[in-house]
Formats: C-alpha cells, sequence, structure tokens
C-alpha cells in the first residue's frame, strides 16, 4: 500500500484491475492505457495513452505491442540508456514490416498449420523471453483454442518435461542470453517426436528458427508480434475466428457471480 503503482490495461475499465488499486491504495498511480477516456486513466496521477488505435479482436494484440514498447524504452531511461530511443523502435517498426514481404514470413505462416495439428503446445522462455512466452500460450489458447503454457526453461526440466510426446509442440524464445536455458530442455525433447521451433536470434542445432529478427534493443518486441501471428495463423488452420473467442468480451468490467 502507498507506493507508485503501475496499472496497464488495454480498455482501462477492466474490474479486477481497479479492484486491485482499490486495495493497494497507491500514493501515486501511473497508468498505461488505450482508452484515455477509461476510469483507470481518470483515476491516475499520470495517465499514458499508448495510442494503438481501436483494437478490433478481443485478445489484444497491437495494443499489448505499443504498451511493451512504451515499458521497454522506461526501463533503458531508468537505466541511463538512450538505446531504446524514437528512431531505434522506429527501425524496428520498419524491419518487422519487411520481414512480412519475406520468405521467412511464409515460412511462419507454414509453421503455424503444423502447429495447429498438434495437441499441446509448451513454449519455453528466460529473462525477457519469459514474458513472451507466457503471452504466446495465453494468445494461443484465446486465439487458436490449443492447450498453451509457457514456462521458465529450467522450471520446465523439473518434472513438466515428461509430459513431451509426438502431440506436442515445443517452442523456444532464444537469445544469446536466454539460450543456456532454453537450449537443454529443447534438445531434452529431441527423440519425442514433437515439434520444435525456436523464436529469436540463436539457432539450437537443426531447430527450425521462425519469426522476425531486429536489432537487441527491441527484439523482444519482435519475438511478441512473431508469437501473436503464430496464434492467428494456428486459429485460422482450425476455422476459429480469433477476433472473437468464445466466453471472452472486451473488458471484465461487471462480473456476475
Amino acid at each position: 500500500e502507498n507506493k507508485t503503482v503501475v496499472a496497464i490495461s488495454q480498455s482501462g475499465r477492466s474490474s479486477d484491475l481497479l479492484a486491485a488499486l482499490d486495495v493497494l491504495v497507491p500514493r501515486r498511480l501511473i497508468a498505461l492505457t488505450n482508452s484515455i477516456e477509461s476510469p483507470l486513466a481518470a483515476r491516475a496521477d499520470i495517465a499514458i495513452d499508448v495510442e494503438a488505435g481501436s483494437e478490433v479482436a478481443v485478445p489484444a494484440t497491437k495494443s499489448v505491442s505499443a504498451t511493451v514498447a512504451i515499458v521497454l524504452w522506461s526501463a533503458s531511461l531508468l537505466g541511463g540508456s538512450e538505446s531504446r530511443r524514437a528512431s531505434v523502435l522506429a527501425g524496428t517498426a520498419r524491419a518487422i514490416r519487411a520481414w512480412f514481404d519475406s520468405p521467412g514470413y511464409a515460412q511462419l505462416v507454414e509453421a503455424a498449420q503444423r502447429i495447429a495439428r498438434r495437441h499441446s503446445v509448451i513454449v519455453l522462455g528466460s529473462d525477457y523471453g519469459l514474458p513472451v512466452a507466457r503471452e504466446a500460450a495465453l494468445k494461443l489458447k484465446e486465439a487458436a483454442y490449443l492447450h498453451a503454457e509457457g514456462f521458465a526453461g529450467g522450471e520446465f526440466r523439473h518434472g513438466s518435461v515428461a509430459m513431451v510426446d509426438a502431440s506436442c509442440v515445443v517452442i523456444g524464445v532464444v537469445d544469446a542470453d536466454a539460450l543456456p536455458a532454453v537450449a537443454r530442455p529443447l534438445r531434452d525433447v529431441a527423440d519425442s517426436d514433437a515439434l520444435r521451433y525456436v523464436i529469436g536470434s540463436s539457432p539450437i542445432d537443426a531447430v527450425p528458427r521462425i519469426g522476425a529478427l531486429v536489432d537487441e534493443p527491441y527484439n523482444s518486441l519482435a519475438w511478441l508480434v512473431s508469437a501473436q501471428l503464430i496464434a492467428l495463423h494456428a486459429a485460422r488452420a482450425r476455422h476459429i475466428d480469433s477476433d472473437a473467442p468464445r466466453g471472452l468480451t472486451k473488458a471484465l468490467i461487471a462480473e456476475q457471480p
């Protein structure tokens, strides 16, 4: 209680988040939201509009990407670095946009179609890749109705690796920092007949690498966009309307008991 709180909400109207703020009683509230006219923004001492534009899909994607870019940039500023300045972010956006017209994008679509035919997806990460792994698993659940879980690479090896078989997909989110933690479990399942993929810049043996590649300051943003696209194309392969998944609403405003 009575601390500085950063609250992040696409809609700014989620009842669970607003209730949490009632409990925390922030001394200072900073809000990141895609709805600057929302109740969250009205309560905040500082309200930052992520300016992602209207989200058509219920599973938020572009507002998530915009928010992550702001948080990454803020982390650099707090650390006394200008490595994630505006020109670098703009260059990252151009690189990802160019990737859409490359053979790499077609490879990701093909991989997503293969993923859609499996029963379970495990996404492994470490360091900056761990929240991306968890977000990737969430999007696969929301958009494609696939059983998916995000794990820290080391944690996965302590028990959960036993569930991997030919019905599974194992995806590693990997850069140089995450390589030691993620490479080993990906190698552990090599004989299971599970599909294996790598998102990121660091190859692991002959495991296929999919997704956009950008320079390090915003590489995690490229991982995130790649994961969102895997979920989108897996949903299309399963003939699912990923814009309106069953059981989900745009904002948790008035939950019924």
